[in-house]
């Protein structure tokens, strides 16, 4: 599952434009992790409580920066 990350400050600057695409499908994706607790929920919960669930992963969850060589 995935969801647009064009506002992320890490994801949005990782995807490269595809030139065959309109603007408009240029959006930058990212998977939605869930926590292993909520995968019972997940499975069996409301469409509105599964919306409250979707949320793009905190850039202190990624280990980002220059690679050296």
């Amino acid at each position: 599952m995935t969801m647009n990350a064009d506002g992320h400050p890490l994801i949005g600057r990782m995807h490269k434009p595809d030139p065959k695409l309109p603007p408009d499908q240029q959006d930058k994706r990212t998977v939605i992790p869930l926590e292993v607790h909520d995968f019972d929920r997940w499975l069996t919960c409301t469409v509105e409580e599964a919306k409250e669930m979707l949320n793009l992963p905190p850039v202190e969850l990624f280990d980002a920066g220059p690679v050296e060589a």
